[in-house]
């Protein structure tokens, strides 16, 4: 029997002003996309990949990641947004209680000081991340 791999959350989406990365996204499968842009890979390539491994989730990296890393100041250089969701009980008019899902987008530096602990105990959820592609054209190398 073969097994299906499930990559809902391997993707990589650009728009005009960002490229999103889905949470489930390695740094190993950013070098091998073809959709990624070229001097980003050169950063993971040579700074990203000195404070970390390149098979673990760049969701697991913001995780565990200190401001004291260089590549703390990178991401917080390309402006990097962490999107999460959580649910909340929500009691409707006839007494009936529902769940909602609450979005919020933040930027590096709020998402290790408000969020990274309800993270990592399990109350809320990374949907994906983000650079600012304008951030990532004025980074040097």
């Amino acid at each position: 029997m073969e097994m299906q791999q499930n990559n809902d959350f391997k993707y990589v989406i650009q728009d005009t002003n960002c490229v999103y990365f889905g949470r489930e996204l390695t740094y190993a499968d950013m070098m091998e996309k073809d959709d990624i842009p070229f001097k980003f890979k050169a950063v993971i390539n040579s700074h990203i990949a000195r404070d970390i491994d390149l098979n673990s989730k760049m969701t697991d990296h913001l995780l565990q990641i200190s401001e004291e890393e260089f590549s703390y100041r990178i991401f917080d250089q390309l402006k990097l947004t962490v999107r999460v969701c959580y649910k909340v009980r929500k009691k409707k008019i006839g007494g009936r209680m529902t769940d909602k899902w609450i979005h919020k987008s933040c930027p590096l530096r709020q998402f290790c000081s408000e969020y990274r602990t309800q993270v990592a105990g399990g109350d809320m959820m990374i949907e994906d991340c983000s650079i600012s592609k304008l951030a990532l054209m004025m980074l040097s190398i």
